[in-house]
């Protein structure tokens, strides 16, 4: 799980140089890459939930079997760098590299 969790953290440090971006990696319940779905936000974090609520509105329309569960949110900083993970209820944000970041994107090995 770790080894996944890197790898979502090189795709937005590698995919996307946009400053304050919620960026969802869309996958289906198989774990398939299907697509990704970016918004901008305001630079707070009350934003970074709000644009996690958009991408996740445009993801079930633009790829309806997409896997809320399966896909990951993450939103950058105002540099451009990954700096968020979003839960897929919304209910917590934690910044990257914290245990409460792997956990939210699946690592069950941490306490959060």
């Amino acid at each position: 799980m770790q080894r996944a969790n890197e790898a979502v953290v090189t795709l937005f440090a590698k995919s996307y140089d946009c400053r304050n971006t919620v960026v969802r990696d869309v996958r289906d319940s198989d774990g398939n890459k299907m697509g990704t779905v970016i918004e901008t936000y305001d630079g707070t974090e009350a934003g970074v939930i709000a644009a996690a609520k958009r991408a996740t509105e445009r993801m079930y329309a633009e790829y309806p079997r997409a896997c809320n569960i399966e896909t990951r949110i993450g939103a950058t900083d105002e540099n451009g760098r990954p700096k968020w993970t979003i839960s897929p209820n919304f209910r917590h944000l934690a910044e990257i590299g914290t245990n409460e970041a792997r956990y939210i994107w699946g690592d069950v090995t941490v306490e959060p």
